[in-house]
C-alpha cells in the first residue's frame, strides 16, 4: 500500500511547468519598454524624437528645463534660428554713420560765424603754428584777394573764415597730402587790419580801431580814452544799411545811406541797456557830438545856459533854473525857437511842451 505514496512524484513534473514559464521570462527583456508606457505611452516616443535631434547639442539644455511641457523644446529650436538675422541687421547701419558725420562736420562748422567773431580779411597778419613742426609754421599776411601762401600747402584762400575755421582747414590739407597723420594747428591774428571801426567827436583819442573779438559801443569809447567834458549824453552809431550794400553805390552818395542809431549814455546803470551793448561790425562809425544847450532868461532865480536832457519840457527847465521869482509869472512864458525857421519864431508854450536844442525861454514879469 506504500506505492500510492510515490504518486506525488508527478508533482515534480509540476515543478517543471514553472520552468516553462521561464520562456515567457525570456520575453521579459523586451518588456522593459512596457514599464515606461505606464507613465505615459506618448512620452517615450518624444524622447526618441529628441534624440533624433541630438545633432544640435546647444538645444539639449533648452529641452531639459522644459521636460514638464514637451511642446517647449519643439518651439525653442524654431525661435533660435530667427534671432541671428535680427541682430545682424542693425549692425550694418552704425558702420557708415560715424564716417559720414565726421566728413560733414568740418564743412558744417565753418559755415556760420558766431556772434562777435571777427572774420579774417585782407591786410590781416596771421601766425600759423603747426605743433612740433617749426618748418611748417609761418607768419603770413592776407592779400587783397583774401589768400595766403603756407609752407608745403601753397596758396590757400582764407577770406571770410574765422581763426578756428583756418585751423581746421590747414590741418585737413596737411592730412590729405599725407605730410602729417594727426596735425595740430593753431592760428592767431597778430594784426587785425581788415575789421576796423571809427570814433569821432568829443572823445579823448578819436580815430580808427581794430575789432578785437566782441567789441561793443562802450568798449570803443573806453578804448578811445573816454568822453571829453563837452561830450553830449547821446551818441550816434552810423552803420551801412543793406540798401547800400545791395545797390553797390560808392563814394559820397553811398555814405549818405548809413543808418543813424541814437544811443543814450545815461542808461548805463539801467537794466535795459541793449543799445549800449550793440556789437560793432566792420566799417561802423560812432559819433559823439558836443553837448547841446538851452537858454533861460527873465524872472528866474538862476538864468543862463544849461545842457539838454532827455525828455526835457518847460516845467523841468524852470526847475533846473531855480524856479520863477516872486515877480515872475508862470502864465507869461515865451520860447524863441531857431530850428523851425531861418529867423526863428515866438511860441507861447504850455508847461508840458517839449524844449528843443537851442531854445531860448523867457519868463516875463507879472502884471499885478
Amino acid at each position: 500500500m506504500s506505492p500510492p505514496a510515490v504518486r506525488p512524484r508527478p508533482a515534480a513534473t509540476v515543478a517543471n511547468p514553472p520552468a516553462a514559464p521561464a520562456s515567457p521570462v525570456a520575453s521579459v527583456p523586451s518588456a522593459p519598454a512596457s514599464p515606461t508606457p505606464r507613465a505615459g505611452v506618448a512620452q517615450p516616443v518624444k524622447p526618441l524624437a529628441a534624440s533624433a535631434a541630438t545633432p544640435t547639442p546647444t538645444l539639449a539644455p533648452l529641452a531639459g528645463p522644459a521636460t514638464g511641457a514637451t511642446t517647449a523644446p519643439m518651439v525653442a529650436p524654431v525661435a533660435t534660428p530667427v534671432a541671428p538675422p535680427a541682430v545682424a541687421a542693425p549692425a550694418a547701419a552704425p558702420v557708415l554713420a560715424p564716417e559720414a558725420l565726421a566728413r560733414s562736420a568740418p564743412a558744417q562748422a565753418a559755415a556760420p560765424l558766431a556772434a562777435g567773431t571777427a572774420a579774417i580779411g585782407a591786410g590781416d597778419v596771421l601766425q600759423v603754428t603747426v605743433f612740433g613742426q617749426p618748418d611748417m609754421s609761418a607768419e603770413v599776411s592776407v592779400t587783397e584777394s583774401g589768400e595766403v601762401t603756407l609752407p608745403l600747402i601753397g596758396l590757400i584762400r582764407l577770406a571770410g573764415l574765422s581763426s578756428s575755421d583756418v585751423e581746421k582747414l590747414v590741418a585737413r590739407r596737411l592730412r590729405e597730402r599725407e605730410f602729417l597723420l594727426n596735425p595740430e594747428v593753431s592760428v592767431t591774428v597778430r594784426q587785425n587790419r581788415s575789421q576796423m571801426v571809427s570814433v569821432l567827436g568829443e572823445v579823448v583819442r578819436p580815430g580808427r580801431y581794430p575789432i578785437q573779438g566782441r567789441f561793443t559801443v562802450l568798449d570803443l569809447l573806453a578804448t578811445a580814452g573816454g568822453l571829453t567834458p563837452k561830450a553830449d549824453a547821446v551818441v550816434f552809431l552810423l552803420r551801412k544799411s543793406d540798401e547800400r550794400a545791395s545797390g553797390g553805390g560808392t563814394g559820397a552818395g553811398a555814405e549818405a545811406q548809413r543808418v543813424r542809431i541814437p544811443i543814450r549814455l545815461d542808461r548805463v546803470n539801467q537794466p535795459d541797456r541793449s543799445s549800449l551793448d550793440l556789437v560793432l561790425s566792420n566799417d561802423d562809425m560812432v559819433y559823439v557830438g558836443q553837448q547841446k544847450f538851452f537858454y533861460i532868461l527873465g524872472e528866474v532865480r538862476r538864468p543862463g545856459s544849461y545842457p539838454m536832457e532827455p525828455d526835457l519840457n518847460v516845467m523841468r527847465a524852470l526847475s533846473i533854473s531855480g524856479g520863477v521869482t516872486e515877480r515872475g509869472s508862470m502864465n507869461r512864458i515865451n520860447i524863441h525857437r531857431q530850428a523851425d525857421a531861418p529867423n526863428g519864431r515866438e511860441l507861447a508854450p504850455r508847461l508840458t511842451d517839449a524844449v528843443m536844442e537851442g531854445d531860448v525861454i523867457y519868463v516875463k514879469e507879472r502884471i499885478f
